[in-house]
């Protein structure tokens, strides 16, 4: 093996230019042919070999040549009367490995990683927990909340902030990026791309995917055949080692032409028409080229042209000086100038793409340059990554490994078992009957003594089931041979053990990909139970976790490139040449800003959940709403989270906060309820002690009324008692008058005459 020889990358960037880069593709066609023959494009037809034994379609002449050696076996010769159709068992294992593989979706999540960004993230932060901390204080002064701008999607407390910004929040330039990744995926149709991509990793070992601006400026995903690819020596299964990638594309002297241009003249188009004369893959030749420039026809002639990019390392000078104003400026210069003290320079390297296309075998080479929209992060502006994104889950000695190769060699032994089975079944005989000849001749049963045929006997065997025979032999001795007996025969054993090894190679089968009889679907128990089942697919989803992982960051590597690609179109203007293509719908897309470009992201996939995993979560969500520990408005909102660990997380929130509700409800009603049995007491109390001071007051009405009618009796009978008395101090007086008068009367009666009569005693009558 030669000793490849690259041109040198420590040259002036200026003497890079067609010929240093045309040097370096034909070192690179020769590194690559001379030093790996066994991978990629030196391997095509080990990789179209393996996809026909995954679609069923090998070639059957090996078996021929297996089970006829003496024969040359061809399409038409064989001893075996059998059907030589490959039996579809490779690829029902294959379909069932792909679905379990597309089931698994992602949906693409950017984050914002630049300072900036951070600060932003910190000052949204800053903003919301300080109005949620304000709403309270307002709640408690009695002022309304709505002075503080809160929405209703805002975080009502600080745990709900915290769970928004470890899941929900999202910087508004990495919302824009996420819509025009999505919309970029769309656009190239990248469910179909995803599917062929898996099957190249699950057939061949290797995917990949191509990133790139086409001629309109719109952003371009495509495809990339493992069976064109030449790469450098790599050690990662990422490829993120490889300093150049190319691809061999088959294209007519037309598709040159688009592609090359004016690069070439016409003479030139002719001269490569004219060594390419002979079309490939047995066509006919549709015309050779004629000097007539309205009469060409190119689309007979293919050719191979190798497309390639590579890394480089270019310095850029800065100068140091004085400016007029006495400050200190720095800028670039294209040399470095000698014996000057006032100026310093300073050299920094970086990475750049250089590219070209070669039609190999030959000297002719065309857009060999350096490449433009080189994609550079914020954080590392000297390092740049090709529009090649691969990935390899098992790569050795730059050869791939794969299950489709895995699976050839059982294929072969389940092919050959199956054939030697349709033959032991075609070659298998009825039941039938060993006859001893010598016993059944010579036996008079017919007519008049006459002795019965063989043949007779035979019939009369087959007919009624019984048997006549003479048990004797020739010399008249008894004979122990039976004279017949019942042969077998049928497929025998030997049919039971080629479809043993056809069983024993499905099993084997099943043990390589990581299937069982749940999960292929094959003879599933129906009284398997649920959580049986569920461990079986995720056995099988394990086995096949190194293919899951590694798609996974090939898709991530693609997005991070295509949020790169966007920051560029953004600053290009060349947005716009996605208006044609979804009219109304690209509004969000035209949202974009230019500063997008002034950030950077992080690309993660976030993995859609699994049917289990929705399951698990509804059944929660159900046992949740069963139990009164959320609402129905609650279940909406977990729901439609899409993350499904944010909305495990979102759903205990809510139960925790729920319960806590509860709890405080229940505690205020208990505090509500002494406060009325308190309220009952002390207005039962205060009823009592009314009813009390009603007694009393009563009591002392009564009694003053009593005391009143006393009075009153007494007053009363003070003045009946005086009346009385009046009435006997009256009765007196009258008396003592009536007595005086009596007195006088009897006086004047008694004294003599001439007698002076006295006064009465005033005295006596009072």
């Amino acid at each position: 093996m030669k000793n490849t020889i690259f041109p040198s990358h420590l040259i002036n960037p200026k003497n890079k230019d067609k010929k240093w880069i045309s040097d370096f593709i034909r070192a690179a066609w020769q590194d690559y042919k001379e030093s790996y023959p066994d991978g990629f494009y030196n391997a095509k037809d080990r990789y179209h070999e393996t996809r026909m034994y995954m679609l069923g379609k090998q070639s059957i002449t090996k078996y021929k040549k297996m089970l006829d050696p003496q024969k040359t076996a061809n399409n038409d010769e064989s001893w075996f009367n059998i059907d030589w159709s490959i039996v579809p068992i490779i690829p029902k294992f294959r379909r069932i490995a792909l679905g379990t593989l597309r089931k698994s979706e992602y949906n693409v999540n950017a984050q914002a990683v630049d300072p900036l960004s951070k600060d932003d993230e910190y000052k949204f932060y800053q903003d919301k927990s300080a109005k949620i901390l304000l709403k309270k204080e307002f709640e408690k002064q009695g002022l309304p909340a709505e002075m503080l701008g809160l929405e209703e999607s805002d975080p009502a407390t600080l745990e709900e902030l915290e769970m928004h910004m470890k899941y929900s929040y999202k910087h508004r330039m990495a919302s824009e990026v996420e819509q025009a990744i999505d919309l970029i995926l769309s656009l190239n149709n990248f469910k179909q791309i995803r599917k062929e991509i898996l099957e190249d990793i699950h057939d061949y070992g290797i995917g990949g995917y191509k990133e790139y601006f086409d001629s309109d400026g719109s952003i371009k995903v495509r495809r990339v055949n493992p069976s064109n690819l030449v790469v450098s020596y790599t050690t990662k299964e990422d490829f993120t080692d490889c300093h150049y990638i190319g691809e061999i594309q088959e294209m007519t002297i037309s598709d040159l032409k688009q592609l090359a241009g004016d690069q070439f003249d016409e003479e030139t188009y002719k001269a490569i028409g004219e060594k390419y004369k002979t079309p490939r893959h047995g066509s006919q030749n549709q015309g050779t080229i004629v000097s007539n420039n309205y009469a060409k026809n190119y689309d007979g002639q293919r050719i191979d042209v190798l497309d390639i990019e590579f890394f480089s390392v270019n310095d850029m000078f800065f100068e140091e000086r004085v400016n007029n104003k006495g400050n200190k400026v720095v800028g670039r210069t294209n040399k470095v100038k000698k014996n000057t003290k006032n100026k310093k320079y300073s050299r920094s390297s970086y990475k750049v793409v250089y590219r070209g296309k070669w039609i190999i075998g030959s000297d002719y080479f065309f857009d060999c340059e350096l490449s433009t929209n080189m994609k550079r992060a914020k954080s590392t502006m000297s390092n740049t990554t090709l529009s090649y994104h691969l990935a390899a889950p098992d790569i050795y000695q730059m050869s791939t490994y794969s299950l489709g190769e895995q699976m050839k060699g059982i294929a072969d032994q389940i092919q050959l078992a199956w054939y030697k089975l349709q033959n032991v079944m075609l070659r298998a005989r009825p039941r039938g009957i060993m006859i001893e000849i010598g016993a059944l001749e010579n036996v008079p049963l017919g007519r008049g003594g006459k002795a019965m045929k063989p043949i007779d006997i035979i019939d009369m065997y087959s007919q009624t089931g019984n048997l006549v025979y003479r048990a004797v032999d020739e010399d008249g001795n008894p004979s122990q041979a039976r004279p017949i007996s019942e042969l077998n025969n049928g497929i025998g054993n030997e049919a039971v053990q080629y479809f043993d090894i056809i069983s024993r190679q499905i099993q084997l089968l099943r043990d390589i990909i990581g299937f069982n009889e749940i999960t292929d679907g094959s003879t599933p128990d129906p009284r398997t139970l649920k959580g049986v089942a569920t461990l079986a697919a995720e056995s099988t989803n394990n086995s096949l976790s190194y293919i899951k992982d590694s798609e996974k960051n090939l898709i991530e590597r693609l997005s991070y490139n295509l949020s790169l690609r966007v920051q560029d179109a953004a600053k290009q203007g060349t947005l716009s040449g996605y208006s044609k293509a979804l009219g109304k719908n690209s509004i969000e897309f035209f949202s974009v800003d230019p500063d997008v470009n002034l950030h950077e992201y992080g690309i993660i996939l976030e993995e859609s959940p699994n049917e289990y995993e929705k399951e698990k979560l509804n059944r929660r969500i159900e046992q949740a709403l069963q139990a009164g520990q959320i609402n129905i408005a609650d279940s909406l909102i977990v729901e439609n989270t899409q993350n499904i660990k944010q909305a495990e997380e979102l759903l205990a929130y809510k139960i925790e906060k729920n319960i806590q509700r509860e709890e405080q409800k229940a505690l205020m009603n208990q505090q509500t309820n002494a406060q009325l049995q308190q309220q009952a007491a002390v207005q039962s109390e205060q009823a009592k002690q009314q009813t009390i001071q009603l007694q009393a007051e009563t009591k002392l009405a009564i009694v003053q009324k009593e005391k009143e009618l006393e009075m009153q009796m007494q007053e009363r009978k003070y003045q009946f008692e005086l009346q009385l008395e009046q009435l006997r101090t009256t009765g007196r007086i009258e008396q003592r008058k009536v007595e005086g008068q009596s007195r006088e009367t009897v006086a004047k009666i008694k004294k003599p005459k001439g007698d002076e009569v006295l006064p009465l005693d005033t005295d006596i009558l009072e």
